[in-house]
């Protein structure tokens, strides 16, 4: 809630004393038509990380701006909040980030983008987004280079420190607990206060069963008393407890290629849409209860 308070404050400042108003306006307008209030759009099927051992994307896909624009023309119900995210992925990835970020930000209250932080182009860092959120895997130079198998720890924090000095957007690092960092908490705390990052936060890495690098079982804080998972007898990964409803219950995804899902995790195993179009956005709504009952295979690992 702090974060969530902190974030609005910060975009009141810099889009003036109407931008209240017109966000309520939206989030009314979205609960009205039963439209999930936020969206989730994944730029680009690329990476900068170039991490050891994760699988490079042959012809990777680009969301294309006008797709993008269509998909956000045609629902019922502008969205509240855009959020740029990967899903094997990072949206620095995309050459098409800026025509993207501005078709976005003329559709919503609130633009947001996730990274790791790498390949930072010249430029990006003026993006027209109210929020950046930077996920670190470690908070040093060793454990970084054991969980990502590169050296690029300080290419990390560099990049951060751009993105701060604009002082156009609210900075949020999140240190992301793997095996080789689950220890590595009061070293980011001591990191972020030596280097001024007011807004940070720690989280558990994800398990993903498709085997993707860092959400690998190998790679999994197993060791750390609060890590949601726990293999079973037979070796299998499960949670330790199963959450209550979907944290994504108000959002949808739009992928790459443009294809409208339930979530980042869900694949071609779950519903999915391909065509922009009203009654496109007014099926997806229907998602929401089986999110909700956590009816999807995804829902299986996620905390």
């Amino acid at each position: 809630m702090k974060r969530t308070i902190a974030t609005g404050l910060s975009i009141w400042k810099r889009r003036g004393f109407l931008w209240p108003f017109r966000l309520l306006k939206r989030a009314a307008v979205c609960r009205l038509r039963g439209i999930p209030r936020g969206l989730i759009a994944e730029p680009s099927q690329a990476c900068h990380g170039c991490c050891a051992g994760c699988p490079t994307a042959v012809n990777p896909a680009m969301l294309e701006p006008g797709l993008l624009h269509r998909w956000l023309s045609a629902s019922p119900a502008e969205p509240v909040t855009i959020h740029f995210n990967g899903k094997h992925s990072d949206p620095l990835a995309s050459p098409l980030l800026k025509d993207l970020a501005l078709a976005a930000r003329k559709h919503s209250s609130m633009l947001s983008i996730s990274t790791i932080g790498l390949g930072l182009a010249p430029g990006q860092e003026s993006l027209p987004f109210d929020r950046w959120i930077f996920s670190l895997p470690a908070s040093n130079e060793a454990s970084w280079n054991e969980v990502r198998g590169n050296s690029r720890f300080g290419e990390a924090l560099a990049n951060i420190e751009t993105v701060r000095q604009t002082g156009a957007a609210m900075v949020e690092v999140v240190l992301t607990l793997w095996r080789p960092s689950w220890r590595d908490g009061d070293e980011f705390r001591r990191l972020a206060a030596h280097r001024g990052w007011a807004h940070i936060h720690t989280a558990f890495g994800r398990y993903d069963p498709s085997g993707q690098h860092v959400g690998r079982v190998e790679n999994l804080a197993l060791e750390a008393p609060d890590c949601p998972y726990f293999l079973d007898a037979g070796g299998s990964v499960r949670l330790k407890r199963q959450s209550g409803g979907c944290p994504l219950a108000g959002c949808l995804f739009l992928d790459a290629k443009g294809i409208l899902r339930p979530c980042p995790f869900t694949g071609d195993e779950s519903p999915h849409i391909g065509e922009p179009s009203v009654d496109s956005w007014r099926t997806a709504r229907k998602w929401t209860e089986q999110k909700n009952g956590r009816g999807y295979p995804a829902c299986e690992w996620c905390p």
